[in-house]
């Protein structure tokens, strides 16, 4: 009976494993409530590419690429006109792949609703025990919580050991100490709270309830994976550390210069920190140091709107809350989240991230065959100068910007870095050891496509196509990359980059590195489980009690044999099996990897 409960909590493992502290995945509670329909996708569908209009090009700043530029140079454009694309021969996201934040919110705020009529019903004991050693108040990956308003944990619905610890103080990874602010939140009326935990970005939904005259907070939590919530995180987490520094006496530029570092926890891919002051001087800029004291004050956009005096002017009014604005920035709508902080002299500040909702996959394939287009009419030396130029936004669409190297992997054009121009990368690794700019080579004179990586702490998709302008010495790749903005995006790409780490390095050395807590390799619910072509199972998350357990036989509640369905479907290649779990949809992304004469399948899964 026992391997039979780790044959059916496989796939909650897989993709599913909570942070240490607030979630331990207690599978054995879980097992009997998989109803599944199982269903093989194909990673590589194909997909009706959809058309853009780019905006009017009126941005007045300095550097076109930072949104809190100087005022008075200008930087000339007009109005795009609309790219029609071919269909996609990638691997695009299905209707049915989408994870839906707001349904899966509901669960959550529906999740705690019945924890509350629960202990309002029954004694309070009885509730506890409910929430921590039975299956009735698990929901997917979603379980309950509950905390008195001094910290001290009494049910947690996946890790027991938790139950009577003060977890008053628990921070996160960014500092942020995420237990005070939930109860400071239900004290408030309830609501969300955003941390950062297992490398991801995840929002807890709390609520007070009253029992005999005690007050507890109890609450669920989830991992969107989007950058929305990310760009909340970043900033919240970069306030906790800014008003941490403050209390041990130390210097705001101390704060200041850690949001500034380029390669620091407070960057994660395209997403970055920029602080002002309530008169707008510029204290920190991750994206460029260099502007850090000049003045952004009247940094207008396209349409006339001064949005850092619109966040100045709403932190105004409300002091201690976070703030959003949107404002087109290089022909994108941007939206910014922001939250003030104070020095221990009274001052003012911001400290504000943002992201453009439309800077996806269809907008690098634009650009990418915008580029192709350009650089066939006009040659080389003009598109190259006009791809890397700060003043040019034709060639930019948010913080999408084009690359573009030479076949032995010389740079020739950069829209983000002009610095990198003239330099050969044919040797450089990613945070996988990968040679990335070798395989961009490689698939542009295959006939273009995405190639994926890891870098700046985030995975990385890149378009690429291959011109040839007729000479030999004339052909280049142009390339425009992307990250991950959707869970399903998130999910593939751990998926591709665990395979492409296992193909690449010793097998002792992959399989420590999926199954450490800490690793890289896990990000909020997304983990790795890795499976021979026996059913053998080498790694699954921090769950390491199924290592060496033989699953090809393990079974959902239908009788279907999920495991052997995942091993058949990467004979073929990567795809997808979906499944039900306790009335929630499940995705799974496979891939394989051959190496030393065994074939693995690599798989990641997220629940709807």
């Amino acid at each position: 009976m026992k391997k039979q409960l780790f044959l059916l909590a496989l796939l909650v493992t897989s993709g599913f494993a909570l942070e240490q502290s607030f979630a331990r995945v207690r599978i054995r509670k879980n097992i009997k409530s998989l109803e599944t329909e199982v269903e093989v996708k194909d990673a590589h569908s194909e997909e009706q590419a959809v058309a853009r209009k780019g905006l009017a090009n009126k941005s007045r700043d300095e550097d076109a690429d930072l949104d809190i530029a100087i005022e008075d140079d200008q930087a000339g454009g007009g109005v795009e006109e609309p790219v029609t694309r071919e269909e996609e021969t990638e691997s695009r996201s299905h209707e049915e792949d989408v994870f839906d934040v707001q349904a899966k919110r509901k669960q959550v705020t529906d999740l705690v609703e019945q924890g509350i009529e629960y202990i309002k019903k029954h004694p309070a004991n009885q509730a506890f025990y409910e929430f921590t050693h039975t299956k009735n108040f698990i929901k997917g990956e979603l379980y309950l919580f509950v905390v008195k308003a001094n910290g001290v944990c009494l049910a947690h619905g996946e890790q027991t050991d938790l139950v009577w610890k003060n977890v008053y103080e628990l921070r996160d990874s960014f500092g942020t100490p995420f237990v005070k602010d939930y109860i400071q939140k239900a004290h408030q009326g309830g609501g969300w709270v955003t941390y950062q935990w297992r490398n991801a970005t995840k929002v807890a939904y709390v609520q007070e309830v009253k029992k005999d005259g005690i007050t507890y907070v109890i609450g669920s939590g989830y991992y969107p994976h989007s950058k929305h919530d990310a760009v909340v995180n970043l900033v919240k987490g970069a306030v906790a550390f800014f008003n941490e520094l403050k209390a041990q006496n130390r210097t705001k530029e101390e704060a200041f210069s850690s949001f500034n570092y380029p390669a620091g926890r407070f960057v994660s891919g395209n997403l970055y920190l920029y602080s002002l002051d309530f008169k707008g001087t510029i204290m920190s800029q991750a994206d460029r140091p260099g502007l850090v004291g000049s003045n952004s004050l009247e940094y207008q956009d396209a349409t006339g709107k001064f949005p850092n005096q619109e966040i100045i002017n709403k932190l105004k009014q409300t002091p201690d809350e976070g703030i959003w604005v949107t404002y087109v920035s290089k022909r994108a709508t941007k939206k910014a989240y922001a939250e003030r902080v104070e020095d221990s002299k009274g001052n003012s500040y911001f400290i504000a991230c943002g992201y453009y909702p439309g800077a996806d996959r269809n907008a690098a394939v634009d650009l990418v065959r915008k580029g192709y287009t350009y650089m066939k009419a006009h040659g080389k030396n003009i598109a190259v100068q006009d791809f890397s130029s700060k003043t040019n936004e034709d060639y930019r669409y948010g913080d999408l910007f084009l690359v573009a190297y030479d076949l032995k992997g010389k740079c020739i054009a950069n829209g983000d870095n002009s610095e990198l121009i003239g330099q050969n990368f044919w040797n450089a690794k990613d945070d996988d050891g990968r040679y990335y700019i070798r395989e961009m080579i490689e698939k542009g004179k295959a006939g273009g496509g995405w190639v994926d990586f890891k870098t700046k702490n985030s995975f990385e998709s890149t378009y690429i196509e291959e011109i040839n302008l007729g000479l030999p010495e004339n052909r280049f790749v142009i390339g425009c990359g992307v990250f991950p903005i959707t869970k399903s995006e998130t999910m593939n790409l751990l998926v591709k980059s665990s395979a492409s780490f296992l193909r690449t390095n010793p097998e002792d050395t992959a399989f420590e590195d999926f199954t450490n807590k800490d690793g890289k390799f896990i990000r909020g619910d997304l983990d790795i489980t890795v499976f021979d072509g026996t059913g053998l199972c080498y790694a699954a998350g921090d769950e390491h009690d199924l290592i060496w357990q033989n699953l090809l036989n393990a079974k959902d509640d239908d009788g279907k044999a999920y495991v052997k369905i995942l091993i058949n479907t990467v004979k073929t290649g990567a795809g997808k099996v979906t499944y039900k779990l306790k009335g929630v949809q499940a995705i799974a992304y496979v891939d394989k990897v051959e190496k030393d004469g065994k074939v693995f399948a690599v798989v990641s899964s997220f629940y709807k």
